[in-house]
Formats: structure tokens, C-alpha cells, sequence
């Protein structure tokens, strides 16, 4: 990875409290803290993408987007985030699978509501649980061995979790039920035989700056669209649905939190979430608004409050249409 020293060097300085020039210029927007864990039910929308033996390509620094779609076999997978420790804790993540049961995984990377309400996890990243995990980390990337292996090597753990990661970390309920994998001990195991044999393609750019030289069979832009206006992400569709995406391909265009088809748009929300305006923008591309339990909902244990995803079918006609 380009400048990877002084990558490290400006996430040592941050673990101490404080930045470097290059970490001023590069890395303090709020995009670079790295999220623990996914902020969307993937559980919620992944069954409507065909991703066994596909391709995909698809944002996300938490990594849990890879995950889940590899758990549902999709080996070819590119990953494009502005985030340049999205790798790196890919991979501990990676490590972690491979060497873990589930409750030693929940250990080492909660933080949060982990293992009771309102108690910080003191064992996060813990030393001796990363010796368990380092030679795996070694083999899978070197690079990322090196990075978090100084990082734990001369900081508080603790520090390296509350400087560099976001604090946005759900609670076990909504943490384990929005991602496949970690939803019980069987499908836990069930991942840590797939994930050693995938290796994704990881770009550290701006998707609405990065010209992409190959198609995709599905591709995740997130809640990417809460951050543009709706006309800049209209223009981004039109880029990759002129030849980025194959035919009979899917494309999740946006996701909503807690979001149903009638909800009345609130001028302070992002402009993406003023519905009537977004399916005007989007209706040449006939898109799906799909419901299901939101995040706030399985953290509530309550289905009703729903979250929604919009999915672009390349070979659907219909109209826009919901469920």
C-alpha cells in the first residue's frame, strides 16, 4: 500500500492522543475511523442478491459486508472505501475467524455492551488472544501484521480501540442478528472454512473518483448516498450501470434506516431519504424498496421498526414496487 509507513506512523501518533502533519492532511475527516462492526441489517437485505460464485464490489470498513457475503459463497469480491485501515482490519478479523471460537472473537473485538450493559469489554484486542491470531495474520497480510502488531505492541489496547475505531458499536442483539456469521456457533464454523480461500481486491479511493476497469455481478454502495446529493448519486449509477455492472446483475442503490414507503421526509435527514424526490431521480432505473427489521429494531427486539434498502435489478422492467 502507498505510503504505508507513514500510514502507521500517523495511527501510532493517533493511539497517543494526537496527529502528524500527514495525518492532518490525509486522515481527519469522519470517514477514517474504522467502524467495529456493520451499522446495517445485512442479515435484512442479503438474500436479495444472487453472490454464490459472483462478483462484487462493495463499501464498508467494518469488513462485515466481506464477511457475509462470503459466507454466502462469493469469492470474487473488491472493496472500495476512502477508510486506509479498512484492509488491515479486514484481515484481523480474518485472523480472528480462523483462530477462534465465537465467544473468544466477541471478546477480543466488542468493545461495547460486551459482555454486560453499559460495561466496556477490558479485554478488547487482548494480548493473549492476539497471540492465537498473529502468525494466521502474518501469512494472510503482511501488512496488517505489521500495523496492528506495533500498534499492540506500544499502546494501551484500549487506546488503539477508542482512537482509531468509531464509536458507533451496536449491542450483542443487534450486532449478532445483522450479521450471518456471527449468528450462532454452526455458522461461525461454517464461515471459518470458507473465508481462508477468498482473497478481495482492496482499493483505498473514493468510489466517485476511481475509474473501475472490469464489471461486476452485484454491487453495495451502503448508505454512500447520505453523504451526496441525490442528483451526484444519480450520476454515480449511471457510471456503473453503463458498464459496470453485468447483465441480470444487482445493485443495491442505498440503504435507509428506519425508513418505510410513506415516511414523512424530516428536512434535517440527508437529502437520499426525501423519498418522493429520490424515486423521481430513480425511476429510469425501475428499483425495488425492500423492507425488514431494522437496526434499531433488532436492538429493540421489536420487528416493526423497519429499515429499507432500494436494489436496481438490470434485467427487472417493473416500476418501482415495494414488500
Amino acid at each position: 500500500m502507498e505510503n504505508f509507513e507513514k500510514l502507521l506512523c500517523s495511527a501510532s501518533k493517533k493511539c497517543e492522543g494526537y496527529y502528524d502533519e500527514y495525518c492532518a492532511k490525509n486522515l481527519m475527516n469522519i470517514f477514517m475511523n474504522i467502524y467495529p462492526f456493520t451499522t446495517e441489517n445485512i442479515a435484512g437485505y442479503i438474500d436479495n442478491f444472487d453472490l454464490k460464485d459472483k462478483s462484487l464490489l462493495t463499501v464498508g470498513s467494518s469488513g462485515d459486508q466481506v464477511l457475509n457475503a462470503i459466507f454466502k459463497c462469493c469469492r470474487d469480491i473488491t472493496v472500495i472505501d476512502i477508510n486506509p485501515y479498512t484492509k488491515f482490519y479486514y484481515y484481523l478479523k480474518v485472523a480472528g475467524i480462523l483462530n477462534f471460537n465465537l465467544n473468544e472473537f466477541k471478546s477480543f473485538f466488542r468493545y461495547k455492551e460486551y459482555p454486560n450493559v453499559f460495561v466496556d469489554n477490558e479485554k478488547v484486542f487482548s494480548l493473549d488472544l492476539y497471540q492465537k491470531l498473529k502468525d494466521d495474520l502474518r501469512i494472510l497480510d503482511y501488512e496488517s501484521y505489521i500495523f496492528w502488531d506495533e500498534l499492540f505492541s506500544n499502546h494501551k489496547l484500549y487506546k488503539v480501540r477508542w482512537e482509531l475505531f468509531s464509536n458507533d458499536e451496536g449491542c450483542n442483539n443487534e450486532i449478532d442478528n445483522s450479521n450471518i456469521y456471527m449468528s450462532s456457533e454452526e455458522n461461525f464454523d461454517q464461515l471459518k472454512k470458507k473465508v481462508r480461500g477468498v482473497r478481495p481486491d482492496f482499493i483505498n479511493k473514493d468510489i466517485f473518483y476511481y475509474i473501475f476497469d472490469r464489471r461486476f455481478d452485484n454491487i453495495w454502495l451502503s448508505n454512500v448516498g447520505s453523504y451526496h446529493s441525490t442528483l451526484e448519486m444519480s450520476e454515480l449509477i449511471d457510471y456503473f450501470l453503463d458498464d459496470k455492472l453485468n447483465e441480470n446483475g444487482n445493485m443495491l442503490i442505498s440503504y435507509f434506516y428506519r425508513t418505510l414507503i410513506d415516511s414523512e421526509f424530516d428536512t434535517s435527514w440527508p437529502e437520499i431519504y426525501d423519498l418522493e424526490k429520490t424515486f423521481r431521480f430513480f425511476n429510469k432505473y425501475n428499483p425495488s424498496f425492500i423492507n425488514f427489521t431494522g437496526i434499531e429494531g433488532l436492538r429493540k427486539k421489536d420487528s416493526k421498526i423497519k429499515d429499507a434498502v432500494l436494489i436496481y435489478k438490470k434485467s427487472d422492467s417493473s416500476p418501482i414496487n415495494t414488500r
